[in-house]
């Protein structure tokens, strides 16, 4: 038996630590029922992105569960992108995004809170998209990016942002919040679908009691994790309906990027 585990979406020199105590966990609630004598071959769990849910065969994976973030206005389970600019000689509001004049970063061209949602929120309140934007790699990239004054905006979801917070504070007090997307069903913690549906339930069992896990309050304090919670799974396919159209030419390429594995599925 193969355990693959894939923690990257969120993963930086603070949170490693505590997803590797989450993976580890996980690990030892599919090993249990190995010898429990249930018929395991390998298999993966992990953190996807939203939109991989609602695009992935539903039998791609098992669902498990989504982190809550902890934030007055956020719903449970969901999340959304701030946007950001140069605290110094920043924009002062979306529509003062010109194309001609300013650049904007993009973690992946298939990242939902890093580019699709993006671009969405720019055309339905400017009128336009991103021309040209530059390709960062990832959300603590673009954060990085736009505190140097490379990029004028980027969108870095709730949770990362937290991340840049204590990854890279000095970037993070380099930028600001002009504006903020709208909110979708957050990353979920999922299994893989080869795995047998008895295995739901231990699984989900392990993620509530990690919530005593000395590991969680590292979570918490990281990324704004409270608690994880059961959506229905059926509320992710509202991402499948986001904008999709490819995205125009991309400059630059990925520096860190932050992707899954390509078994557990996309960046977010």
């Amino acid at each position: 038996m193969t355990i693959r585990t894939g923690f990257d979406m969120y993963l930086a020199p603070p949170s490693e630590p505590a997803f590797t105590a989450m993976a580890n966990m996980m690990r030892r609630a599919v090993t249990a029922l190995r010898w429990a004598g249930e018929p395991l071959g390998d298999w993966h769990v992990g953190q996807v992105c939203g939109i991989t849910l609602a695009t992935e065969p539903e039998a791609r994976f098992h669902y498990l569960s989504t982190p809550c973030l902890d934030e007055d206005g956020v719903p449970p389970g969901h999340y959304n992108s701030l946007i950001i600019t140069p605290r110094d000689g920043g924009l002062a509001a979306v529509s003062d995004f010109d194309p001609a004049r300013h650049l904007a970063a993009i973690n992946e061209p298939g990242s939902f809170s890093g580019a699709l949602t993006f671009i969405d929120h720019m055309r339905r309140n400017t009128g336009h998209g991103l021309s040209d934007p530059v390709r960062s790699g990832g959300h603590l990239d673009s954060v990085a990016m736009v505190a140097e004054g490379a990029v004028q905006l980027a969108a870095i979801d709730r949770a990362s942002f937290r991340l840049a917070g204590a990854a890279n504070p000095d970037a993070a007090a380099a930028v600001k919040v002009i504006d903020e997307t709208k909110f979708y069903p957050a990353p979920a913690l999922v299994a893989d679908g080869a795995l047998p549906e008895t295995a739901v339930a231990p699984l989900r069992g392990a993620l509530a009691a990690f919530r005593a896990d000395p590991a969680w309050e590292a979570l918490h304090a990281i990324l704004g994790w409270r608690e994880c919670r059961q959506l229905d799974r059926g509320s992710y396919d509202v991402m499948a309906s986001v904008d999709r159209e490819p995205s125009p030419s991309v400059q630059g390429t990925p520096q860190g990027a932050q992707a899954l594995p390509r078994s557990l599925g996309a960046p977010s």
